[in-house]
């Protein structure tokens, strides 16, 4: 049988436009319907106020921790600032948000000497206890106290909390979240497709 060269090109075309539509796989835990990503205001680490809904137009990653956390904290930070490196310069069009779940210590002078080691651009924010406890729900986090001693004062304790990054587009929808320990790699081409 001969084909005419025509409908030959016109089957590549369709082959290549087919292929293209494939949709894209978010590494992570995907949310099945995307949703506005829940409002967070407070104070960043210099002072300034923070509204995340002013971060539209950016990718964002969020994570939710606390200054005095002895080990998945400063881990994801320091991931953080390794991808936000390999970023370059579309790294422009990221953010990296730290939302404290200790406003008790974690005052804005603190977030201010500990956020900045990891990369200055980054934000660490400080919201009210009150706001906290509309926050964690939205977003499914747990974050509670635990003490020592139970005679310890407010300095005595650590925070069990959850150990989720969170990606937010451009648009200011949730995307995915991936649980602590996952491959920043993945994180990145995710971030990346979110730019394109």
């Amino acid at each position: 049988m001969v084909r005419h060269p025509k409908s030959v090109a016109l089957l590549l075309v369709l082959l290549v436009l087919l292929s293209g539509c494939s949709q894209y796989r978010f590494h992570g835990i995907p949310y099945e319907h995307r949703m506005a990503a829940p409002a967070i205001i407070g104070q960043n680490h210099d002072g300034s106020p923070f509204d995340l809904a002013a971060l539209r137009g950016k990718a964002v990653l969020l994570f939710f921790g606390y200054t005095s956390c002895p080990d998945v904290c400063p881990t994801t930070l320091a991931e953080m600032r390794v991808l936000y490196a390999n970023l370059g310069e579309r790294a422009t069009n990221t953010a990296v948000v730290f939302v404290s779940v200790d406003p008790e210590r974690d005052t804005v002078s603190r977030l201010g000497e500990y956020v900045p080691l990891f990369n200055p651009n980054f934000y660490g924010v400080h919201v009210s206890e009150e706001q906290l406890e509309a926050i964690k729900p939205a977003y499914g986090v747990v974050a509670e106290k635990v003490y020592y001693k139970p005679e310890d004062t407010a300095a005595g304790y650590s925070v069990d909390h959850t150990a989720r990054l969170y990606l937010i587009s451009p648009a200011t929808q949730l995307i995915t979240s991936y649980p602590y320990g996952s491959d920043i790699t993945k994180i990145q081409e995710d971030v990346e497709f979110l730019l394109k």
